[in-house]
């Protein structure tokens, strides 16, 4: 992106976080009506699209691949003047009429913010929320100094989390991979162990002191858990949430004035079609509020 540092005091006019089609749609959109746009994401093509061997029902596109879809949309939003940063949201805290989003990287201010997360993976694992800051981690950069010469284990849900386990091979001692897509990775350092199967549970008195895999039970003094995206409720305070899926009106804003959504993480029907609708819907509400200032 460049220009912004981590305690710049620009203000974007809208931030979005989710680089899958209800967000791209959505940047498309407002570039149109001339708003700067910054969209936050992991992954510059959503996993969720490069899982997608075919994609045979968004209007007038016949036969296409999840990839090639993902790849013209960003490079139309691309083309359209947005800004992009690979980096997770982490927090975000509303000032005023203005909402500060924590990443993992920098810090950023906006007017106006979209939650185009996707499917909101509330799944957690046995253990998991009870070691949350007691072993358990969700960003290996952030903490994994806290764990340097020790064991650890990566539960990785998404290959860009392959980064980070290099990060933690050069600090920590050993490094349990445990990849939860396909294909496999072959290698990824020395001292990383790639391994096969479902974590079961994570186990331990006052902090981690064992990940339960298949029937092995590894011995480690920390777990990272690399998911496509942090759950909104852990996002930001507040958030209206019924059976998984955040509640919006008409012009896809939720509860919280400022905040809108779009794509699945609204629920059902979890189609692209439908993503890039509402991200259309929010980008229109969004320019339009911001004109009224």
């Amino acid at each position: 992106m460049g220009g912004i540092s981590p305690l710049s005091t620009f203000v974007w006019p809208i931030l979005i976080i989710g680089g899958g089609p209800a967000g791209l749609s959505a940047a498309i959109n407002a570039r149109k009506r001339n708003k700067q746009v910054l969209v936050l994401a992991k992954e510059q093509i959503s996993h969720k699209l490069q899982a997608a061997p075919k994609v045979a029902n968004y209007p007038g596109i016949a036969d296409i691949t999840g990839t090639e879809l993902g790849k013209a949309l960003y490079e139309h939003a691309s083309a359209m003047g947005t800004e992009f940063k690979r980096d997770e949201a982490q927090q975000i805290v509303k000032d005023g009429d203005v909402f500060w989003v924590m990443g993992r990287e920098e810090q950023y201010q906006a007017r106006k913010l979209l939650l185009a997360v996707g499917v909101m993976e509330n799944k957690s694992i046995p253990g998991e929320n009870e070691f949350e800051g007691k072993g358990v981690s969700y960003c290996a950069t952030c903490d994994g100094a806290f764990f340097r010469g020790k064991d650890v284990a990566m539960i990785a849900y998404l290959p860009e989390a392959e980064t980070e386990a290099r990060f933690l091979a050069g600090i920590c001692r050993r490094v349990y991979y445990i990849p939860q897509y396909r294909p496999l990775p072959q290698s990824i350092a020395e001292n990383v162990t790639i391994l096969s199967g479902v974590p079961k549970s994570i186990t331990g008195q006052e902090t981690v002191a064992a990940i339960e895999i298949g029937d092995q039970s590894l011995s480690v003094q920390g777990i990272f858990i690399e998911r496509p995206g942090i759950p909104p409720l852990k996002l930001i305070d507040g958030l209206q949430i019924v059976n998984e899926k955040i509640i919006i009106d008409e012009n896809m804003e939720t509860n919280i004035p400022g905040v809108y959504a779009a794509g699945d993480c609204t629920g059902r029907p979890w189609q692209i079609a439908r993503a890039v609708g509402q991200g259309q819907i929010a980008a229109i509400a969004m320019a339009k509020e911001l004109d009224k200032r």
